[in-house]
């Protein structure tokens, strides 16, 4: 259940808005190569808790690096989502989520002045639809890595037409939700058994906290901002962002992991189904067993997001390192 407090949209992180794009977001109109940034975003407090507040992640807020108080870097995803409005007009845009990657490697001290950029690698089309693929990075003020991306997106398409469908292959293997009938794991240990649940994290979003992770109070109107925009393209009610799933299952792997979630975790994610304003969701997962990551012993759970019906909206898989002791 949402337990953050109500709060108005609240904009920070950035002195020179650089989401002023103009061109129409259309499939037509990507360019492979074309770069995004680099753009300064100072991290500073409104940044914080706009993400704390969208993602009902107080826990987000409330890290260290290098004995300074620090936030985690799950944060920027949604900033380097949206980069492409550099150059496109956001309010263009009709896309939809399919797919993201993502790496964390390094918290964000809290005024820390952050470098982000990007570019399109790739673009296809499949059953009638545009899809575009976008690698993204963010990094802090000394250079090192904060968090990485790769993202798919349906673009330019209209939402309640495939929302819900599948729109990509199945993958080499499923995300199946099993889990054992025992106590859910609190933290991460390479004994735990296979299929251990993770303790799971529920939300329910609501259209103040949907406003506010999809720039609302930067100006934007689409189906996750206001009903008006979702009616639109055809959807009874505004739909969630589907990085905020991301965010959810992010906040359930670094309660699980700790510490070597926010410096070495890793999120594949496939968005399978929509969940609405209200809905209340659960971040839910089972541990598998070892991987071997670069080198190193990581732990791999399977992660997914479900509604109340138990159906699920996001699937995929996270690894990390599992902290000494």
């Amino acid at each position: 259940m949402t337990t953050t407090e109500q709060q108005p949209a609240l904009i920070g992180g950035t002195t020179t808005p650089w989401w002023t794009g103009t061109k129409p977001a259309l499939f037509e109109n990507i360019e492979i190569g074309e770069q995004f940034g680099p753009f300064e975003i100072t991290v500073d407090d409104r940044l914080v808790k706009n993400y704390v507040f969208a993602q009902d992640d107080p826990a987000a807020g409330a890290l260290t690096h290098d004995g300074a108080p620090a936030a985690h870097p799950a944060l920027l995803c949604n900033e380097l989502l949206f980069l492409f409005y550099a150059n496109f007009d956001g309010n263009t845009a009709e896309g939809l989520h399919t797919h993201e990657n993502i790496s964390f490697h390094s918290p964000i001290r809290i005024g820390e002045k952050v470098t982000i950029g990007g570019r399109y690698v790739e673009t296809y089309e499949r059953r009638g639809q545009g899809y575009v693929v976008m690698e993204a990075e963010a990094h802090g003020e000394d250079g090192r890595p904060l968090v990485t991306r790769r993202g798919t997106e349906i673009m330019h398409t209209r939402a309640a037409d495939v929302v819900g469908g599948s729109r990509a292959p199945a993958p080499a293997r499923a995300v199946t939700g099993e889990a054992l009938d025992v106590t859910p794991a609190e933290r991460a240990s390479f004994d735990l058994a296979e299929r251990t649940p993770l303790a799971p994290a529920a939300t329910r979003i609501s259209q103040e906290q949907m406003y506010v992770f999809s720039w609302g109070g930067r100006g934007f109107s689409n189906i996750h901002t206001d009903a008006a925009g979702a009616k639109k393209v055809g959807m009874d009610r505004t739909v969630a962002q589907a990085m905020q799933q991301v965010g959810y299952l992010s906040r359930m792997c670094t309660a699980f992991h700790g510490p070597s979630f926010v410096t070495g975790g890793h999120l594949s994610v496939k968005f399978v189904n929509p969940f609405y304003v209200d809905d209340l969701v659960t971040a839910r997962g089972a541990v598998l067993g070892t991987v071997d990551h670069d080198g190193a012993r990581h732990l791999e759970s399977e992660v997914w997001v479900e509604n109340e019906a138990g159906r699920k909206t996001a699937v995929g898989w996270a690894h990390a390192p599992v902290a000494e002791g």
